[in-house]
């Protein structure tokens, strides 16, 4: 039997990542993957409900509310991906006429108050989704409590995409790029 030596390990680039790197890549692609299912289902669901009206003048009730929850989710459950890419509204004119220290300094400060306002957001919303939870929807007769549960979710999700941002803006003032995308020349 030959004894042949195995190549040299090569360090693949999930391999060499920190764990923090690796999670926050998993906690993306969950993140995305919900993202496209909402989307893809309520673009079927319309679509379809569209369809049966003009074509079986039927329509589904149930498809207006359901797809309207759906965006309700996806809308909050969004917010945090949009973030990572500086894809919120934001005056950026003083940091960038600060000098380098201050201007890392008001970032910070902004990250500070971006963090509480999710954390109170997160707080009031699972607040809200209790009081609405014995309450039903019209058509499908869902908890609303379960609709409002998008509000502390979302924050959360968001307040967590905002820790795997901070270091990066907080130090250079730069967002995550996307290749194809610039949310800045929309």
């Amino acid at each position: 039997m030959l004894d042949i030596p195995s190549p040299a390990p090569v360090a693949s680039a999930a391999a060499s990542r920190s764990s923090g790197a690796r999670i926050d890549a998993a906690f993306c692609a969950v993140n995305r993957w919900l993202l496209i299912t909402l989307l893809a289902v309520m673009a079927a669901l319309v679509i379809s409900n569209v369809f049966t009206r003009y074509a079986f003048a039927h329509s589904f009730p149930w498809v207006e509310e359901a797809t309207r929850y759906m965006m309700i989710w996806t809308t909050f459950l969004g917010a945090g991906p949009a973030l990572r890419v500086g894809g919120h509204i934001a005056i950026d004119s003083l940091p960038s006429a600060l000098p380098a220290a201050a201007a890392r300094a008001l970032r910070a400060g902004i990250v500070g108050v971006i963090g509480i306002t999710l954390l109170a957001m997160a707080w009031l919303g699972w607040d809200y989704a209790s009081f609405a939870w014995e309450q039903e929807s019209p058509v499908l007769g869902w908890s609303l409590g379960k609709v409002y549960l998008a509000l502390p979710v979302g924050a959360a999700v968001m307040l967590a995409h905002l820790a795997f941002v901070s270091r990066r803006w907080v130090s250079s003032g730069e967002w995550e790029r996307v290749e194809g995308f610039d949310p800045q020349a929309l």
